[in-house]
């Protein structure tokens, strides 16, 4: 068995892409709805304000394996 590991950056421009990406990818935030994360995006609005994006680490991983 092999497995490699991955922990690349995702990099998001404006806000709205953001809440794109966790509206069409449930699992990443489980329960995610903006009024219940409005205090978070705003947060995370105002570093993209400053820096112009907002950086997530991501972990990912394949196990390739061979059936016995």
């Amino acid at each position: 068995m092999k497995s490699t590991v991955e922990f690349p950056i995702q990099r998001f421009y404006d806000i709205g892409a953001l809440v794109y990406y966790l509206k069409a990818i449930p699992w990443q935030v489980p329960g995610f709805e903006i009024k219940k994360f409005g205090d978070a995006l705003y947060s995370i609005h105002k570093i993209i304000e400053q820096k112009g994006y907002f950086d997530v680490r991501q972990h990912r991983f394949i196990i390739m394996a061979k059936a016995i």
